[in-house]
């Protein structure tokens, strides 16, 4: 906020800015909030929150101090007659010897924390700040404290709901910032808190650090991760935009997400839909006399065009299926145009572009039967060799440790081979690395459904095995090295992890 007195609007979801400005600069004097006929005042000294009151008689220091008994009215009211300002009452109290210092600032903690948590819970209003060197020697202003008002004050902060939201598909990784604002180790965290930082690395999005919470524990989760990248805890990477972070280019990039997979999913639905009444040239765009290279460059263009890359994260899994029919409908159609020629066939779809028919006879059912088993075989051993190609590239980044594209490439693969083993092998191993819960289980269900399609490879049964025993699940660990041993008696590593499970 700039220097005077300017009056400028807020809501709920900016008010920590607000504080975190005034922090950052360096600020003393008085922030002054309003809203319809209440007014509440938060001193600040060098940005950190010294004092506050309010208008609300429950948020006033004499009251307070008369109704917890540490002062009689009588003496409050002889206090009073001689400040001028209710921010010089606490001065006055000590001075006197109405109160002590150390009674005195539990009290006014008390009451700071009341009144900013207080306007935490408006939804808007308007704001103020008065430059001011405050001249009082009863209180010290406290990083620690500040920081922790204001994440109080989020927490119960109205209005969160779409900016947790946004804050949940943010696709940057969070970060601590280096040199820390403030010393972490310092801050009154509760033990969910200090295990949602360890989380924090660098190598997940919020998204995914909130993911290994049970439901109920990711809005205050949230709450939290939001207050210290507003107050500079923690950062994005990459960040959103320059300067401090910003609630405004939060939801603005959200929206503007929500946007564009408006747009790729209208897209693939209308495609698809397309797609089931179009002949093979309409499919790839090309007219009945386009020679083989055309074909060739329309098939390219088509598959570029819904490359699973150019669509969001989001939309590529939720669309999955739809992608998988879409692609095998380019090369159904490419097959069909380039293969035709060489074969002197004419299937069904090209059927639909010929002016007159020729007639058809008993034989000629026969070829063209025959012709569409080629066709379906020829199909199929496309999708083999790309769901092959999909599953080199995995195991590639697997070896590199890049388990990431892996999973991505593997589950590409699984798209044009669902019931191969080895695939849901490769996507559980890769899985069975990250120790969150929510990989865990889905790694499980992986190794489980390799073991199904292939139950005679001990080598699944061992990594299931493995994947309980880091669990501490015992007794299932036993069971599966015991069934690799069923499958191959002689196999070391099963026997080596029996022995181990029976020395602990």
């Amino acid at each position: 906020m700039p220097a005077g007195t300017r009056e400028i609007h807020f809501s709920s979801l900016t008010l920590a800015e607000l504080f975190r400005d005034l922090y950052l600069e360096e600020r003393s004097g008085v922030l002054v909030v309003e809203r319809e006929a209440t007014e509440k005042r938060v001193y600040f000294e060098r940005g950190m929150i010294l004092f506050a009151e309010s208008s609300v008689e429950d948020e006033d220091l004499g009251r307070r101090l008369v109704a917890e008994g540490k002062i009689s009215p009588g003496a409050l009211a002889e206090a009073r007659r001689s400040v001028a300002e209710a921010k010089d009452l606490p001065q006055v109290l000590v001075n006197r010897g109405l109160v002590g210092k150390a009674t005195l600032c539990h009290t006014v903690r008390f009451l700071v924390d009341r009144v900013v948590q207080s306007i935490f819970k408006w939804e808007g209003g308007t704001a103020r700040f008065s430059e001011s060197p405050l001249v009082q020697e009863i209180f010290e202003a406290d990083i620690l404290s500040t920081f922790e008002t204001i994440l109080r004050g989020i927490q119960g902060m109205v209005g969160f709901a779409p900016l947790a939201e946004a804050l949940r598909h943010l696709p940057s990784r969070i970060r601590r910032r280096e040199p820390a604002p403030v010393p972490l180790e310092r801050l009154a965290l509760s033990p969910a808190h200090g295990f949602i930082l360890s989380r924090v690395d660098g190598t997940s999005t919020m998204g995914e650090v909130l993911a290994i919470l049970p439901p109920g524990e990711e809005e205050i989760a949230c709450r939290f991760l939001f207050g210290l990248l507003v107050m500079g805890v923690l950062e994005l990477d990459p960040p959103l935009s320059s300067g401090p972070f910003r609630v405004s280019a939060v939801l603005r990039d959200h929206a503007d997400q929500l946007a564009l997979e408006k747009l790729q999913e209208e897209w693939i639905r209308d495609t698809y839909a397309a797609l089931a009444e179009k002949t093979p040239y309409e499919i790839l765009g090309v007219t009945p006399h386009a020679s083989p290279a055309e074909i060739e460059a329309a098939y390219a263009e088509a598959k570029e065009r819904f490359s699973r890359d150019r669509f969001t994260p989001r939309i590529r899994e939720r669309y999955r299926a739809e992608l998988s029919v879409i692609e095998s409908r380019f090369v159904e159609a490419y097959l069909t145009l380039t293969q035709a020629p060489v074969s002197g066939a004419i299937g069904p779809q090209r059927a639909q572009v010929e002016a007159t028919p020729a007639p058809t006879g008993a034989q000629d059912l026969l070829v063209r039967v025959e012709m569409d088993k080629t066709r379906t075989k020829i199909l199929l051993e496309e999708n083999a060799r790309q769901a092959e190609a999909y599953y080199a590239k995995a195991r590639k980044f697997m070896r590199e440790g890049d388990y990431y594209n892996a999973i991505q490439y593997g589950k590409l693969a699984l798209s044009y081979a669902p019931e191969e083993a080895r695939y849901h092998f490769l996507v559980g191993e890769c899985q069975r690395r990250n120790p969150e819960p929510r990989w865990q289980r889905m790694a499980e269900q992986s190794l489980l459904r390799a073991a199904e399609l292939d139950p005679w490879n001990a080598d699944y049964r061992i990594a299931l095995g493995r994947l309980y025993k880091s669990r501490g699940w015992v007794l299932r660990a036993r069971r599966q090295f015991e069934e690799a041993l069923e499958i191959v008696p002689d196999h070391p590593v099963a026997r080596e992890e029996l022995r181990e499970l029976r020395a602990h």
